[in-house]
């Protein structure tokens, strides 16, 4: 018997009512078994080495780091057999060496989850070669590269550390050094601050620099708050440079500066102000922890005092 028009009316309402049924399954299921599933931003990494310093040819032990900082549940997924990997670059960012370059990151899917505040772990060995298979050069830092390799979310989250390859079995050993042109400045005068890099190790030590400025000095007022930093009104030309100091070596450069503040304002007068020498933010997480001497110059301001922090 052919269904009626009512019956047909009712079949498509069932079908409708069916379809509605399973997408609700399908949409809140997860949720109902599993808990809520987190915002792809909730995904955070970090690498780290087991050391700062390597001898030439020393395996270097990678660790990266994904943590699940978000309040639910987190479904990763990939598209290859390859979840993590690393890169290794020169401090201008050129390639030295690519994981998956060497490895067969094979089709196949994959996933794990994360539950808020859980992290897997990926680990590396890195036996200093570049792609070519040539040992790297000694005597330089070069940054590690982590990255989660994974289809959702695309791109995953990366991180990024540097290390130091050493000539000899001795790391790099730096001085900075600042002297100002005179001791006692008045207001309006125009003050030559000396910044110096100095080699005080028993190696040779070769530096890599998107620029030729690579130091900075910060003027700390009494209290010891930073009132002016020379980066934040010296540019420099983008040209790639390399600085090899041999031991006992020096590099410096020497900054005119008005004796104002970060906001253009004359410094108040009648206090002393310390001048502390440093690489540029930039270049600090490469090289500032092998500057084991850091010498601080001091000036004083003429005029009426006046109080700092009202």
């Amino acid at each position: 018997m052919r269904p009626t028009r009512t019956g047909w009316v009712l079949l498509a309402a069932a079908s409708v009512a069916g379809i509605i049924l399973l997408s609700a399954v399908l949409v809140f299921a997860p949720s109902l078994l599993f808990g809520p599933r987190s915002p792809i931003s909730g995904l955070t990494a970090s690498v780290s080495a087991d050391k700062d310093g390597y001898l030439p040819g020393e395996p270097v032990l990678i660790t990266f780091t994904v943590t699940n900082a978000g309040d639910g549940i987190a479904d990763v997924r990939f598209g290859s057999r390859c979840l993590a990997s690393y890169a290794i670059r020169a401090p201008d960012g050129s390639a030295i060496y690519d994981y998956v370059s060497h490895f067969a990151c094979l089709p196949a899917f994959a996933n794990f989850s994360l539950r808020p505040g859980d992290s897997r772990v990926f680990t590396f060995s890195w036996g200093q070669t570049s792609d070519s298979g040539f040992p790297v050069l000694t005597s330089r830092a070069y940054r590690v590269q982590g990255s989660l390799r994974s289809m959702i979310p695309s791109p995953g989250p990366s991180a990024e550390t540097s290390i130091f390859v050493m000539g000899s079995a001795t790391e790099p050993n730096l001085a900075f050094t600042a002297q100002m042109d005179q001791a006692v400045y008045d207001p309006g005068n125009l003050a030559k601050v000396s910044v110096t890099l100095t080699n005080i190790g028993l190696d040779a030590v070769t530096m890599h620099f998107a620029n030729p400025c690579f130091a900075q000095f910060v003027v700390l007022d009494p209290t010891g708050e930073a009132v002016y930093n020379s980066s934040k009104w010296w540019g420099c030309i983008q040209v790639l440079a390399d600085v090899t100091l041999a031991p006992g070596e020096s590099r410096s450069h020497v900054f005119p500066w008005n004796l104002s503040s970060d906001t253009g304002q004359p410094l108040p007068g009648g206090h002393e102000y310390r001048v502390v020498p440093s690489f540029l933010w930039g270049y600090a997480s490469s090289y500032q922890r092998f500057v084991s001497r850091t010498d601080v110059a001091t000036f004083t301001l003429t005029g009426s005092a006046s109080s700092f922090g009202t």
